[in-house]
């Protein structure tokens, strides 16, 4: 009896299987697959493959890759990813947006998605781009439910934070919008409006009744399900740091106190930055200063740690150099500090990017200029660099089409 060849090809595969397959892909092969045939296309782009491609891939991403995102668009369109182990650089960006002031700024990232907006007061917070590196797809949002109140920026005021909801799966955008009162004060009479985007409907909507515990700064950090700032208003009125936060899951603010044993563990004039590592909120407290002529550079890690709603905070490192300081930008899933300093403390003119292991108290350039990148005057206003250490290969805002094949070729 003659025996008849069978052939098996992949779509004879069960769907969790092939998924399984191709949840091994980066995100460029799986963008190229898409174009195979409808049924790889449908698989590839569901929600729930993406969701579980993005948790595949953050698991396997570079624990010491820092994303350095420039201050002034005019100088340089691109965004470098490099290794702050070795300063090699691992990959650019090209940002595919303008911004109206030409300075960019990073308020968020979550699972490869960035929030960036202008970092001019006239336009921060107000215009807000969000952008896949990887996929090459950006929204820029110029919408919102508070027009009226947001168009005139010498009378309000806008923070905002990036986060995801898991219940629904969908990565939600906060902006609280502050209003003058009759006495030019921003948290006074006026209660603070509310709103929060998302990404899935792409609206905006208003939470009404919102209870905002005080002015939050526009610096913060996303940790597990939240939004963290720090809160000026409390702060500057009790000498002590208070944080403000958003839980997007349940879309209400809250607040607590740091003790001062931590946020003033330097003194009361160290600047203080608040970070994500090793899955808690991070405060990372930074001095400068001369004993009999010489320079000091401390550096202070505190974790929150939350148990039967008890916060307590545990001091995860401290060092200090003696020379090649400088204001702490984030830091790495590997531990090692991102600084913006000055190469010589004598030439006030540029700023350059370099690594801090507190561990072995290495120090390393980044090596911008290396890497093609621009010198940045560190007398203008708003050149601030700013860095994500979280980035990841995601498929997060894939939109498909074929301009995206192209580019995955």
């Amino acid at each position: 009896m003659a025996i008849q060849n069978s052939t098996t090809s992949f779509d004879d595969i069960p769907e969790e299987t092939a998924s399984n397959i191709l949840l091994r892909l980066p995100v460029k092969a799986l963008i190229r697959s898409t174009s195979v045939n409808k049924k790889w296309y449908s698989l590839i782009t569901n929600p729930l493959f993406i969701s579980a491609q993005v948790k595949n891939a953050t698991s396997h991403c570079d624990d010491n890759a820092a994303l350095i995102i420039p201050p002034y668009l005019s100088q340089d369109k691109y965004c470098s990813l490099i290794s702050a182990g070795t300063s090699k650089l691992i990959k650019k960006y090209e940002v595919p947006f303008t911004t109206k002031s030409d300075t960019l700024k990073l308020v968020g990232s979550v699972n490869g998605l960035m929030l960036l907006t202008d970092s001019t007061m006239r336009y921060n917070s107000r215009d807000l781009y969000l952008w896949n590196p990887l996929t090459k797809t950006h929204r820029t949002l110029v919408s919102t439910c508070f027009k009226n109140v947001l168009s005139n920026p010498y009378t309000s005021y806008g923070v905002v934070g990036l986060g995801f909801n898991s219940s629904a799966n969908d990565f939600r955008i906060v902006r609280i919008v502050y209003a003058a009162d009759k006495n030019v004060n921003f948290f006074g009479e006026v209660a603070p409006r509310v709103e929060v985007y998302s990404l899935r409907k792409h609206t905006w909507k208003k939470i009404k009744d919102a209870v905002v515990p005080g002015l939050a700064s526009n610096e913060g950090t996303y940790v597990n399900g939240s939004f963290y700032w720090k809160d000026i208003a409390n702060s500057q009125e009790e000498n002590d740091l208070w944080i403000m936060s958003f839980d997007f899951e349940n879309e209400v603010f809250g607040e607590l106190k740091v003790p001062r044993n931590v946020s003033n563990c330097m003194g009361a004039t160290a600047k203080l930055w608040l970070m994500g590592f090793e899955g808690s909120l991070a405060l990372c407290v930074f001095d400068a200063h001369q004993i009999n002529g010489v320079a000091s550079f401390p550096y202070h890690l505190w974790l929150m740690r939350q148990e039967n709603d008890l916060i307590s905070w545990t001091s995860r490192f401290s060092a200090a150099r003696k020379e090649g300081g400088g204001w702490p930008l984030n830091i790495t899933k590997a531990g090692t500090l991102i600084l913006e300093v000055c190469p010589l403390w004598g030439r006030l003119d540029v700023k350059s990017i370099v690594s801090f292991n507190p561990m072995n108290m290495h120090l390393k350039d980044l090596g911008f200029s290396k890497h093609g990148a621009v010198e940045t005057s560190i007398l203008g206003p708003d050149s601030e660099f700013t860095v994500d250490t979280s980035f990841t290969e995601s498929l997060v805002m894939y939109e498909g089409g074929k301009a995206l094949v192209k580019f995955a070729k």
